[in-house]
């Protein structure tokens, strides 16, 4: 029986969706409860919290960043990694962490993508972020902005738009790098020299890619329905305008796993930690979009 079909009797089986707490010391603790509690959740999966319990979490101070609680934010996804590449789980949403903390613990990988790439032998990957009016896809990640430019390759936006076409096939728009995408060179040569060679090899593959395409307007048009996914340069470019639209009801997906994993558009939230008032929006639409990609791979 595949998931996502009706049994004999009618009923929907549901995937089981493993939900990480996050920073332990933050509101994923709160937001994992209350979207795991949803009656919209429980109707489409069988959520399943991977965390400390409440009295274990003593040891860590609500609000304040430890490498305790770093270590165990990524303990936490270790654990449904192990679970998902098992097949026990058939895909994974994770709460924020907090990166100054799993540093302080000795963890070097930049945050969540770069883990879970490394755990699963992932070679192509990338950060999606998807809503209902944008759907971004990034070249970069967590780089200083210094180190953006020399990222910028030919084979790596390749990558990209590939990724892009597997998530979302249709029109796909390509941003530029610099200001009026590069203006023919006088304000940067990585459009010239590395991003119109990827689109056009893209094409070459039946890709409906355009660009290099002004990243002042690329945007606008793409919310108004004129491409179905942005790949953008590097993070701010891409998330700026994705969290100006909706922000706490965007989801990040990381392409290019052999598992599912989605997460929430937001941090910690450290300052109201521990006061209920948490919004759990993100964390309840990265569940429904698990539950999507789950059943699609199923299908």
């Amino acid at each position: 029986m595949e998931r996502g079909c009706p049994k004999d009797g009618g009923e929907v089986r549901r995937p089981t969706i493993a939900i990480t707490m996050g920073d332990p010391a933050g509101i994923g603790p709160e937001i994992a409860a209350k979207a795991a509690a949803h009656p919209q959740v429980l109707k489409i999966c069988r959520p399943l919290i991977i965390g400390d319990q409440k009295q274990d979490r003593k040891r860590f101070k609500l609000g304040q960043v430890s490498k305790e609680a770093g270590r165990a934010s990524i303990e936490y996804v270790e654990k449904a990694i192990k679970l998902a590449m098992a097949k026990k789980v058939d895909a994974i949403v994770t709460g924020p962490i907090s990166k100054e903390a799993i540093h302080l613990a000795g963890i070097k990988f930049p945050g969540h993508t770069e883990l879970l790439a490394a755990r699963t032998g992932a070679k192509n990957f990338a950060m999606m972020f998807i809503s209902k009016k944008l759907w971004v896809i990034l070249v970069t990640t967590h780089l200083p902005l210094s180190r953006v430019p020399r990222s910028i390759t030919k084979k790596r936006v390749l990558e990209v738009i590939k990724l892009a076409h597997q998530a979302k096939p249709g029109t796909i728009g390509v941003a530029g790098l610099n200001p009026h995408a590069g203006e023919g060179g006088l304000f940067g040569r990585e459009e010239i020299k590395q991003i119109a060679p990827a689109i056009k090899a893209a094409r070459k593959l039946g890709i409906k890619a355009e660009g290099p395409i002004s990243p002042d307007i690329i945007f606008n048009r793409a919310a108004a329905g004129a491409y179905g996914i942005v790949v953008a340069m590097y993070h701010d470019q891409g998330l700026i305008p994705l969290k100006l639209l909706s922000f706490g009801r965007s989801v990040n997906v990381t392409v290019g796993l052999p598992i599912i994993r989605t997460s929430v558009d937001h941090g910690t939230a450290f300052d109201i930690a521990g006061q209920n008032r948490a919004d759990p929006g993100s964390m309840i639409e990265a569940v429904k979009a698990a539950v999507h990609f789950a059943n699609a791979r199923h299908a």
